[in-house]
């Protein structure tokens, strides 16, 4: 992995520090790996601009102000704030003149990236302030001095940062969709009921009644909110009862199929074949001790 040191003109920067990488074959069949990772404190008002990158980017503001422009919208940055966005599309970021900004940045490949910012971008805009920016910061820091070597344990180190950067967006976004989802709490309310009790019989319309909601709603809600089928639920906490009792009892698969809420033997194991791939039955041969 090789490694370049890069410097913005003094005229306008106040401080500066960027590592560009170039990975190794495994790097790229096996990691999360850098590109580019950098510092940059301003002393005076710059643009980046780029377009069909093949690179996720995501930004921290650590002060000043400044503007994202991304897909044809624009949205405001400042201290404190965050952005995560795909290369590919066409943006630009400029700080403030009146109130340069001071960043650190990850741009970062993988093969699972793609799946990582779609999952983000359903769920979030591009910019916005995450509730972990002191972890954040902390996991950008340690990215960037790691990223002064230039071995496999600096690649190794570097996926693994930079997974923990994207559970901290994500588990952000994802909390701020919720909380900021209409009717949030009377869908959390059918959640833990249907956690309390998904191994008895109940149809759509039951719970349509109980909690004073119209079924068409409630299927609509629940799946935005959760990301899920009200039906897909109630079938994954059935099987991932049925994978206790196959593994840790001696129940027969037509008592492990009533405990869990299926109607038999049978339709357990359809159920637990569309989900894991193989029977009930060759699952707790598998697995048993």
């Amino acid at each position: 992995m090789k490694n370049y040191f890069d410097k913005f003109p003094d005229s306008y920067v106040e401080n500066s520090r960027r590592m560009i990488q170039t990975p190794s074959a495994f790097a790229r069949s096996a990691f999360f790996y850098v590109q580019e990772t950098g510092y940059l404190k301003l002393k005076e008002s710059h643009l980046a601009s780029r377009k069909n990158l093949n690179s996720f980017l995501v930004v921290l503001v650590l002060s000043g102000s400044g503007t994202l422009m991304y897909d044809g919208i624009s949205y405001p940055l400042h201290k404190g704030s965050c952005f995560f966005i795909n290369c590919m599309v066409p943006y630009y970021h400029q700080s403030s003149s009146s109130d340069p900004w001071e960043l650190i940045w990850v741009h970062f490949n993988g093969s699972s990236s793609q799946h990582y910012y779609q999952y983000f971008s359903s769920k979030s805009a591009p910019a916005f302030f995450p509730g972990s920016f002191p972890e954040l910061r902390e996991a950008f820091a340690r990215l960037l001095e790691i990223n002064e070597n230039s071995d496999l344990s600096a690649e190794i180190s570097s996926s693994q940062l930079i997974v923990d950067i994207l559970t901290l967006l994500l588990l952000d976004i994802t909390e701020l969709h919720e909380e900021n989802h209409p009717g949030h709490q009377k869908i959390a309310q059918v959640r833990h009921y249907l956690n309390e009790h998904f191994t008895e019989k109940f149809s759509l319309e039951d719970l349509s009644q109980r909690f004073y909601i119209s079924k068409f709603h409630l299927s609509r809600e629940f799946r935005a909110l959760y990301g899920i089928t009200l039906n897909h639920y109630v079938i994954a906490r059935r099987i991932n009862l049925a994978k206790k009792l196959l593994r840790f009892s001696d129940y027969t698969l037509e008592e492990t199929a009533h405990s869990c809420g299926f109607y038999d033997a049978s339709y357990l194991n359809r159920q637990f074949k569309k989900s894991e791939g193989i029977s009930a039955s060759d699952f707790r041969k598998k697995w048993i001790n």
